[in-house]
């Protein structure tokens, strides 16, 4: 709260995030502390596999300039840098591919996993416990699913990382102790001073034929700009004095028309427990988000074919939204050029999984992209058609998620016999969640070809009694391992 010349100003919004933030209890249930160890160890097994990715490199490349040897560790060396920087670097690894959490919220959807790194970072730096480091995560997730719930991105072109990094400045706010007028502050540094724009999305490809290397660091930039912020409110550092509700606030710049307070006071009020953690969505495969369940049908059918050659044709029935994000808004789905290209096309997802009978992160490797056998399946064999009976763009993403973003899949084969795969919800949604042993399947399938197995072993018995540290530099001391680049691209 201000006055100036007799008149009151507030913020209402940054009241209550900082409110909240600061005292909400710390006390978790054993359902939010078993997911919030799930979305740390997601995100961790994630990080890890992307070690070798161009934007990696390049990241490593930039923070060597700065390595100090009392800073945080940067993940797979022996690096060590400020925290900001580990944040960026560390996290753009969770972007590298499209591999990471997401949630859907009634007005927005993204990665609330972006913060992973940068809550890791304060809380390697602070030197905090890992209990500690889980309720923040928790509190991160939960201010999330509010932002998510009061505000949309889309009529001001902005992109949703502006929404994660209020749930960053949170989590982060928490790890490092900040009182509520701090916090109030780091809310009000973090949504005035950093908008990140929609143009990363645009599926526009730069002369690689990629989306450009940016949408890898977005989102860790994001976190970094909160982190930034919360470390200057400690140091007393003020924001504006109406972040939110100003003539050029966030809700003005974000062109929301409808009042976001109301349901932020009903998400983020007095007696809320924690809980939305257990509530985000997880991909078994890193392909985008609403391709998860084509690849499950893919599978399934393709589990009932013994010679891939009797094939006649692969035909895809996804739900509209699916089609329109992996099909119609794509320069040429059809003709993948690239890894990005191709982990966004549903014919390539589709006709990868049938063909290999697997989908992984090698998929999308340039020399199977370009293949000229594959890529003929992909062209003359594999139809991909809308299907509104399994979801519809007028029903709202948030019905779509719910019910798994639905694609089922039919093989015909050369004797005229169809199989099928049906629609259903995918491995890691809420309805098919993944259990303890596909998360630690996960980061072994991640860790192990960097990390090798002793390495991997000790990553997943720590991740498992996270709970148990003393401190987070106890795992973080264990991502402190060398490693050799098997196949370093040109574009590193």
């Amino acid at each position: 709260m201000s006055t100036a010349n007799n008149v009151v100003y507030r913020d209402e919004i940054a009241e209550l995030l900082a409110e909240f933030t600061v005292t909400v209890s710390g006390e978790l249930s054993d359902t939010t502390r078993h997911a919030a160890k799930r979305a740390l160890s997601d995100s961790v097994a994630v990080a890890l596999g992307a070690l070798d990715h161009p934007a990696s490199h390049i990241a490593r490349k930039f923070a060597a300039q700065f390595a100090t040897p009392t800073g945080d560790v940067i993940w797979g060396t022996s690096m060590r840098a400020n925290p900001d920087l580990a944040a960026l670097v560390n996290g753009s690894l969770l972007r590298c591919f499209d591999y990471n959490d997401f949630f859907v919220g009634e007005r927005n959807s993204g990665h609330p996993s972006d913060m992973t790194a940068g809550v890791i970072a304060a809380a390697e730096w602070a030197n905090v416990s890992g209990e500690k480091l889980l309720v923040a995560l928790s509190v991160g997730y939960e201010v999330v699913g509010a932002v998510f719930d009061a505000f949309s991105t889309a009529p001001g072109g902005w992109d949703y990382t502006n929404l994660t990094g209020i749930g960053a400045c949170a989590a982060i706010a928490r790890v490092l102790e900040l009182d509520v007028a701090q916090a109030r502050e780091a809310f009000g540094m973090t949504v005035t001073s950093h908008y990140a724009s929609d143009e990363v999305e645009s599926c526009e490809l730069n002369n690689r034929g990629d989306l450009t290397l940016w949408k890898r660091f977005n989102g860790s930039d994001a976190v970094r700009n909160a982190l930034q912020a919360c470390f200057m409110a400690k140091a007393g550092v003020e924001s504006v004095v109406r972040p939110f509700t100003g003539y050029n606030g966030f809700v003005a710049k974000l062109q929301n028309k409808h009042d976001p307070l109301p349901i932020l006071q009903k998400r983020l009020g007095k007696g809320v427990q924690l809980s939305r953690i257990a509530g985000t969505y997880m991909k078994l495969w890193p392909v985008g988000s609403v391709g998860q369940s084509a690849i499950r049908a893919a599978l399934e059918a393709r589990s009932q074919v013994s010679d891939v050659s009797r094939i006649k044709q692969v035909r895809v029935y996804s739900e509209e939204g699916a089609y329109d994000h992996m099909v119609t808004i794509r320069q040429d789905a059809y003709h993948p050029i690239s890894r990005e290209t191709a982990d966004h096309s549903m014919p390539y997802i589709v006709g990868a999984a049938v063909l290999d009978g697997e989908i992984s992160v090698d998929s999308f490797d340039l020399e199977k992209v370009l293949n000229p056998d594959r890529a003929r399946f992909i062209a003359e064999q594999v139809k991909v058609v809308p299907a509104p009976e399994l979801g519809t763009i007028a029903s709202g993403k948030l019905a779509r998620a719910a019910a798994g973003y639905l694609s089922r899949v039919e093989i015909e084969l050369e004797d005229g016999t169809v199989v099928h795969g049906e629609a259903k919800p995918f491995p890691g949604h809420p309805r098919s969640p993944f259990s303890d042993a596909d998360i630690a399947q996960k980061v072994t399938v991640n860790a192990l070809p960097f990390a090798g197995q002793e390495v991997t072993d000790r990553i997943i018995a720590t991740l498992g009694r996270f709970e148990q540290l003393a401190s987070v530099r106890d795992f973080t001391e264990i991502l402190a391992f060398e490693w050799v680049a098997k196949k370093v691209s040109a574009a590193a």
